[in-house]
């Protein structure tokens, strides 16, 4: 017998909750309620701290995250309502899989449970409410009890609050089941009723978490910009198999449809969009996490399709089980892959959190105090700023859990999420309001350095001060520095503002791939401002799948290359170019730039026309006032001591191993007129250098070339490798792969790799070439060795 919600059968509903609650042992979440130091995980802490002091604290943030995303990251205080809610969404996915099944008989509570018990296996909080929204809607399409589209309905508004994606793919449903009864039924009345519905939810929500409605139309309007700009501001650009994907692609959009069935229909309308939305989520950023949440979603989908259609269903789950295997065999290529590990029997979890809750609390404060003792700051500092207002910059909140400071947020707590002048404009008009914090807590000391070097870098490879032009202006005219160490530096909120002037010094076009002298500047602030139309091939190609990457290579003053992705929406605000700020725990002026370039991921299908505006910014008439702002006062001195450069040009050059010159070829190259071909499975020449030649002292060497290869397929296959042995072993070998620094394959890509080492002994012989072990063949130019003093602690 069917269940159904206006027949109350209490045998039914007790079955039903006997299954779903061995779902939720059998499922029960791991007992770690800790959280760490980096840019992802203090997330944790910073929902949390929301919820235990009070949601409105939070009201004005807008980040990917929503204000209730405290249920996807619980930590003590909170660990119980979540464990609740999780729980419920778990009985609740086998009701409504039982309110799906027709069929009477044991054989629907077996598959209840197998079904409920798999998804709740491979999913995150996020897909249970995705699931559950889904089988609401087809529980309302089979039974047409207005209970299921109002249980919908919640659910879609609870979700706005957790996180955008999920908020953008319930959206995305629910819009599709609006549109599909509207033009069943023409009914306007009742689409009316609907949508007021919705938006009254959304509202009655807010208020309950603010008791305001102010704020409302900001939050919708930032979760808009959020979303616009991720594309071009997140993506990575692995390998794919676009064969085996085009034919996944045409698997799950047309499977719905080819049924032709009433059912099949609904369905397809429902849920075609929502996996669009998955889709552009999982690969716009294509890492292994993504990719692994689009699999997820797809795998939920077509499962709950084949129940639900039940006429052919042997067809439809072979063919589902097909585009399941085909996204997992190209998944191979997504960025930072590792195979996924399920755990199917999670009993012990249960009753260890039923036995031992109070142990695993004190074990969670334990873990917290080990993990972020680090970001304590000296305890002189800490009692000057203690009673006061403080933000931390760019994102480690970690500071102010180790520290217990009185945190003031900012709009978008995590500089990275800025992308859009429009989020920008909000953090910089926070930091120039009354609501700025006393206190800013610059971290220096990160968990990873960039493609560079720098420890003054951003996410995905982007310069720090490029990531909030507007913000960085406010910053600069409202703080001045109160206290600097290796790990910190503290600015404290001036009692009088800067007063800055900016003003064009220049304007120009260029192209991809043209060095730009930079106008000479030994003062102030220098930014450029980039513009650039898009393409109409550029705009389709990022609406279906993902926008191209943008890069600025930076040619510096002792010739070395330093390169950062760029996010076109922010760069027409600002790129900072003088000064240049790269190690940040010394007080030398960095090397300035002297050139710039624009490289992007597939230039034929960009506009080549590109708008730069010089603009110079002084503050008070102070010329020197951005470098002391960050602690750089003195001019750095002549420091290399070797500048090597193989353009290829002969086949005789010093401290470089023998070549063929059959391996010259004179119809690809770089700037000159030839170019070296590394065969596949093979070495290039090395450079060969010994070191005995310098100094006892600390070395800052750097390698670099230039690499084409227009069928390489990002495989992690081809390195630039540095390694120094002396006469019985190697001392120091580093080899990077290629892929992160190849933008365009097509076109020729700057590939460098930098050590910091120590020398104190003779006898080494320093050794840089390219190791292709690749089944392609690559092309190198312009290999350059400069080992330099490296003053990097030097204070």
């Amino acid at each position: 017998m069917n269940i159904k919600l206006y027949k109350t059968d209490y045998i039914e509903i007790i079955k039903g909750f006997i299954i779903g609650l061995f779902v939720v042992i059998g499922t029960f979440p791991e007992n770690d309620w800790s959280f760490s130091i980096g840019v992802d995980s203090p997330l944790s802490w910073v929902f949390n701290y929301f919820f235990k002091h009070g949601l409105s604290m939070g009201k004005h943030i807008i980040f990917p995250h929503g204000p209730l995303a405290f249920f996807m990251y619980p930590l003590q205080e909170n660990i119980l309502i979540a464990t609740l809610i999780i729980s419920i969404l778990k009985i609740l996915l086998v009701f409504n899989i039982l309110w799906m099944v027709e069929q009477a008989g044991i054989t629907k509570w077996f598959f209840a449970f197998i079904f409920a018990y798999f998804v709740s296996t491979i999913s995150g909080f996020n897909h249970l409410i995705l699931a559950n929204l889904i089988l609401f809607y087809v529980n309302f399409f089979n039974h047409e009890n207005w209970i299921f589209k109002f249980a919908a309905f919640i659910l879609t508004a609870f979700a706005f609050y957790i996180k955008s994606y999920v908020a953008i793919m319930s959206g995305t449903i629910c819009f599709s089941f609006l549109t599909y009864y509207f033009f069943d039924n023409k009914n306007y009345k009742k689409l009316l009723f609907d949508v007021l519905t919705i938006i009254g939810l959304l509202l009655v929500i807010w208020f309950l978490m603010y008791e305001t409605f102010a704020g409302f139309i900001t939050y919708i309007v930032g979760m808009f910009h959020l979303a616009e700009e991720n594309s071009s501001a997140a993506s990575y650009y692995p390998y794919n198999n676009w064969w085996i994907l085009s034919l996944f692609l045409l698997i799950i959009f047309s499977l719905p449809f080819i049924n032709k069935t009433k059912k099949s229909l609904f369905y397809g309308t429902i849920i075609t969009l929502s996996l669009f939305a998955a889709w552009k989520h999982g690969m716009a950023r294509e890492d292994i996490y993504h990719v692994r949440g689009f699999l997820i979603f797809v795998i939920i989908s077509l499962f709950i399709f084949v129940f639900f259609q039940k006429q052919k269903s042997f067809r439809n789950l072979t063919i589902s089980i097909l585009a399941i295997f085909l996204l997992s065999l190209n998944m191979n290529h997504s960025v930072n892959y590792f195979p996924a590990k399920y755990e199917l029997f999670k009993i012990n979890n249960f009753i260890e959190f039923t036995t031992n809750f109070s142990r695993l609390k004190a074990k969670s404060d334990k873990e917290i105090y080990n993990n972020i003792l680090g970001n304590r700051l000296p305890q002189n500092i800490l009692d000057s700023i203690k009673s006061k207002t403080v933000d931390i910059y760019p994102w480690d909140y970690s500071i102010i859990a180790a520290n217990d400071l009185n945190w003031q947020p900012r709009v978008v707590i995590q500089s990275y999420a800025s992308y859009t002048s429009w989020l920008d404009n909000k953090n910089a008009a926070h930091f120039d309001s009354k609501n700025a914090p006393f206190f800013l807590i610059w971290e220096l000391d990160k968990i990873t350095k960039d493609v560079n070097g720098s420890d003054f870098n951003s996410i995905d490879n982007r310069y720090l001060l490029n990531d909030e032009p507007q913000t960085m202006v406010q910053i600069l005219n409202h703080y001045e520095p109160f206290y600097s160490d290796k790990k910190f530096m503290v600015f404290k909120k001036r009692s009088t503002s800067m007063k800055s002037n900016s003003s064009i010094i220049a304007c120009n076009y260029t192209q991809w791939g043209k060095w730009n002298s930079v106008p000479n500047s030994s003062s102030g602030l220098l930014r450029l401002k980039l513009t650039f139309d898009k393409s109409i091939l550029q705009s389709v190609k990022s609406f279906f799948y993902k926008d191209e990457q943008v890069w600025i290579y930076l040619m510096l003053s002792n010739e070395i290359i330093h390169k950062y992705r760029i996010i076109p929406k922010n760069a027409k605000d600002g790129i900072w170019i003088y000064p240049y700020i790269f190690n940040t725990t010394n007080k030398h002026a960095d090397p300035s730039v002297r050139k710039i370039m624009f490289i992007c991921s597939n230039r034929k299908i960009m506009k080549d026309n590109l708008s730069i505006t010089w603009e110079k910014i002084n503050f008070n008439n102070e010329p020197d006032y951005v470098l002391n702002f960050f602690g750089k006062s003195k001019k750095l001195p002549n420091s290399i001591n070797i500048n090597l450069k193989n353009t290829l040009e002969t086949v005789k050059f010093n401290y470089l191993n023998k070549f063929s010159e059959n391996q010259i070829i004179n119809y690809n190259y770089h700037l000159s007129t030839k170019s070296l071909k590394v065969e596949a499975n093979s070495f290039s020449s090395s450079f060969s250098i010994p070191l005995d030649s310098l100094s006892f002292c600390n070395l800052s060497i750097v390698i670099d070339c230039w690499i084409k290869s227009k069928n390489y397929d990002y495989s992690n296959n081809v390195s630039l490798v540095l390694s120094i042995d002396d006469n019985s072993r190697n001392i120091w070998w580093k080899g990077i792969p290629i892929d992160d620094q190849l933008i365009d394959n097509k076109q020729w890509n700057n590939i460098s790799s930098f050590i910091d080492y120590v020398h104190e002994k003779r006898g080494c012989i320093l050794k840089a070439y390219i190791w292709n072990s690749s089944n392609k063949d690559v092309y190198i130019d312009d290999f350059r060795v400069i080992i330099s003093n490296n003053y990097k602690h030097f204070l």
